[in-house]
């Protein structure tokens, strides 16, 4: 098993998402966990029941991610129960959807207090934990929308830019104390929830998928993998990067996305027509 041995935080790990799919996919791999989860704590305690159901160790604590004493609470719970700290995973996030003049200073302010502030604090509380025992990788789970932006997610993506400054700056200040620290950036993720929202409107649901030259949108195993890969020593070399997984998105130009004449004629493998047998 990747992780073994070895003691991971995930924050945001409501059932459902990215953070309990990355939750259970650790605890499978041999990772004892403290998980976290802030609103809905029925839905953190489902994401333990289905770690416990798996054969694996957890302490489940909600609280919010900006507030510095949730940090405390973690990393003692983690040094506590299990006797190290290995991996931190901060999936938590908060987005108000408005343009960005019709933003109030309650929304700003609690966009970075989650999104970059949350962040920031589990590397105040989690680093020294983790020099402690020898080093450790931590994860922060940025977005395709720190680089591009999508109507109304202006402040989202303004939070999450910062966020990956700060896995570089992260990974720069302490790689020689054996931490390493990088950042995923998914596309369309579809959880739970969005599976129903999306069962109730075909068309959006065919759209969606058609955005991606994968032909699906992601799902939260999807990243869970992309987690496990950088919180294991498959990963010893990687440090300050992005990685991106996103099913493809990104790549395209915006006429390959917008564009009937070019959707359709890729669609039809028209736009670079297949070879063909010259004789035929």
């Amino acid at each position: 098993m990747r992780l073994a041995g070895r003691v991971a935080i995930v924050a945001g790990a409501g059932w459902g998402g990215i953070g309990a799919a990355t939750a259970l996919r650790f605890a499978r791999e041999g990772a004892r966990l403290v998980i976290n989860n802030h609103q809905r704590v029925d839905k953190l305690e489902e994401t333990a029941q289905h770690i416990r159901d798996a054969g694996g160790e957890v302490v489940a604590l909600p609280g919010d991610v900006a507030d510095p004493a949730t940090w405390q609470t973690l990393t003692t719970a983690a040094l506590e129960q299990f006797g190290r700290l290995d991996v931190l995973v901060h999936n938590a996030a908060y987005a108000s959807l408005k343009r960005p003049a019709e933003l109030t200073d309650e929304e700003i302010d609690r966009t970075l207090a989650v999104s970059l502030r949350g962040p920031l604090l589990s590397v105040r509380y989690c680093v020294p934990a983790m020099i402690g025992g020898g080093g450790g990788s931590i994860i922060f789970i940025s977005t395709v929308n720190a680089v591009i932006t999508n109507p109304l997610f202006g402040m989202y993506s303004v939070a999450k830019a910062g966020l990956n400054a700060l896995t570089r700056s992260v990974a720069l200040e302490y790689g020689r104390d054996g931490i390493r620290c990088n950042a995923i950036a998914p596309g369309q993720i579809v959880g739970e929830r969005e599976m129903e929202r999306m069962a109730r409107d075909p068309l959006e649901e065919r759209m969606s998928r058609d955005c991606y030259p994968l032909g699906r949108y992601g799902r939260p195993d999807d990243i869970a993998g992309c987690a496990l890969f950088l919180a294991s020593d498959d990963a010893a070399f990687v440090t300050g990067i992005v990685l991106t997984a996103d099913g493809g998105l990104t790549l395209q130009s915006p006429e390959a996305l917008v564009r009937p004449s070019f959707r359709s004629r890729w669609r039809n493998d028209i736009l670079v027509p297949r070879a063909r047998d010259p004789e035929a």
